[in-house]
């Protein structure tokens, strides 16, 4: 088996140079709007943001009151990050005194129905997001949804397809070894993606109100007036009570090729499920979901990757993937970093992109039924037990022990870190592995480690920590001078995004009942 040292070796050229140098990332940031009393927003979404529909870089989740704040793909990795700091800049701007939560567990919420539905408008395209939210909150409840997390955008250019593939000796046309290559990574997200969760899982606790009374058959235990942790926990947001569905795990979806994938997800978006018929679809004329399939469209897959394509206006995300292949791919198993105002560091960016080609280069290429299992088994006790000292998983049926798999897995890491360096021309890679094999030794360095001591040794609840670091960050935030999106130009992007919405509201063509039924038609 060709080691990956051996693989990198063979990719130095300035060609690839030229095409690993144009690598495009973008963000996509989660957080909640709360007032100074550390509680939801009730508010509308602020005007001066523009419209949820149609803004390009502020948009809105789940709720009127999750913010997404979004920026371009790039392939300056310091330019991505500068636009995230100016989008925060303007929405801190224009939010008057409420400030943007900065964890991904969301702050004390007294009752579920103070989580509202985003609204996106009159258009039918408008009323659909809505309602496709209408029916989460009536399959799985609001409290889940009020979760926050960063999703990071990963592409790879064309050039670097095509001398990747002639190098390997391939004769596919260049863009379905694009779709086989990035379907081949997506695995090893899949089996790996406990590494992203160990290190940078960071909601070990969270506020007693998100149970509500809530059987969960975990042992928690509480700390000040209404907070509850796991002692080795690291992301109670990618575990069942949050951003994953247990019912969807019976789905099998598969990774073998697109083909396969596409498959196994519009099988899901056509299947009745006859627990969701029983909340039924337009009850006393009002819609309750979009359907009662098993998935109503595709992005209530909960998964921690999703291979995508862009999808042109009106055309669902597997048909995108069916007609154009892959483009990118869509990491999710990132919590909101609570020491930072923007959510991730760029330090966190360099590791995600050697990990990223981690998951390119890694020679396990299949991912079998047996061990798509023993992957999600290895998440499983990351999440809930991930920084215990003798922690063990299992690796192809082989029991290893978290700290040994990780040494070796970083010394890939550095090998991968340094073959990019070299092609940049830089040590910011080759740091950023350095500074993070600390929290790869001792878990009490990763961000779930720092949080737990920060509350434990200043016997702060968690809601309090949280709102005392969105006040802070807001005025870091405030303070810090735009480079890339000025405030005007942001403006301009707002005023740009109502007038929009006005023209696709007024572009409808038929009523809404109409516009669902064509949008299913298989």
């Amino acid at each position: 088996m060709t080691t990956i040292k051996q693989k990198l070796e063979r990719l130095t050229s300035a060609q690839f140079t030229k095409a690993i140098t144009n690598i495009n990332r973008g963000i996509e940031r989660e957080s909640l709007r709360v007032n100074t009393d550390g509680k939801l927003s009730q508010l509308d979404h602020p005007i001066a943001l523009g419209s949820a529909l149609t803004h390009p870089y502020v948009t809105t989740d789940y709720s009127e009151s999750l913010l997404e704040l979004i920026t371009p793909p790039s392939n300056n990795i310091n330019t991505t990050y500068a636009q995230l700091q100016d989008v925060h800049k303007f929405v801190a701007q224009n939010i008057g005194d409420e400030v943007l939560w900065p964890m991904s567990m969301p702050c004390f919420i007294n009752n579920e129905d103070d989580i509202r539905i985003a609204q996106f408008g009159s258009s039918n395209v408008g009323k659909m997001k809505s309602t496709y939210r209408t029916g989460l909150k009536n399959r799985y409840g609001s409290m889940m949804q009020a979760i926050s997390g960063i999703h990071y955008n990963f592409s790879l250019p064309t050039e670097f397809w095509q001398l990747f593939k002639e190098l390997n000796g391939s004769t596919e046309d260049t863009l379905e070894y694009q779709s086989s290559q990035y379907m081949h990574m997506v695995r090893n997200i899949k089996r790996f993606v406990w590494v992203v969760t160990y290190l940078y899982g960071a909601s070990p606790a969270m506020c007693k109100s998100f149970l509500k009374g809530r059987e969960t058959g975990l042992d928690f235990d509480s700390f000040g007036k209404g907070s509850i942790f796991l002692p080795n926990a690291t992301s109670l947001r990618m575990s069942d009570l949050g951003y994953t569905n247990s019912a969807q795990s019976e789905l099998n979806i598969e990774y073998g090729s697109l083909t396969q994938y596409i498959e196994k997800l519009r099988k899901a978006i056509h299947t009745e499920s006859a627990e969701y018929k029983q909340i039924g679809v337009k009850v006393d004329g009002e819609y309750k979901q979009l359907n009662h399939n098993i998935l109503q469209i595709e992005n209530e897959l909960y998964a921690p990757v999703r291979p995508k394509q862009v999808a042109k206006s009106g055309e669902k995300p597997t048909d995108a993937l069916a007609n154009r292949g892959i483009m990118y791919v869509e990491l999710r198993a990132l919590d909101v970093n609570p020491f930072t105002p923007y959510g991730i560091t760029l330090e966190q960016m360099h590791v995600l992109d050697v990990f990223l080609l981690y998951c390119l280069f890694n020679s396990e290429t299949e991912l079998n039924n047996t061990q798509q299992q023993e992957a999600e088994e290895n998440q499983d006790k990351i999440v809930l037990d991930g920084r215990k000292p003798d922690l063990t998983l299992g690796h192809n049926g082989v029991v290893k022990s978290r700290t040994d798999w990780l040494g070796e897995i970083f010394k890939d890491f550095a090998t991968i870190a340094t073959w990019l360096d070299n092609h940049y021309g830089e040590t910011h890679y080759s740091d950023a592995i350095k500074a993070t094999l600390a929290s790869a030794n001792d878990p009490t360095k990763t961000l779930s480690g720092k949080l737990l001591a920060v509350l434990h040794s200043t016997n702060t609840d968690n809601g309090a920590y949280g709102l005392k670091l969105a006040q802070e960050f807001k005025k870091i935030i405030l303070n810090k001078e735009t480079s890339e999106f000025s405030s005007e130009f942001l403006q301009q992007e707002s005023i740009k995004s109502l007038q929009k919405q006005l023209e696709v509201e007024q572009a409808d063509q038929v009523d809404f009942d109409q516009f669902i039924t064509e949008y299913f038609k298989y």
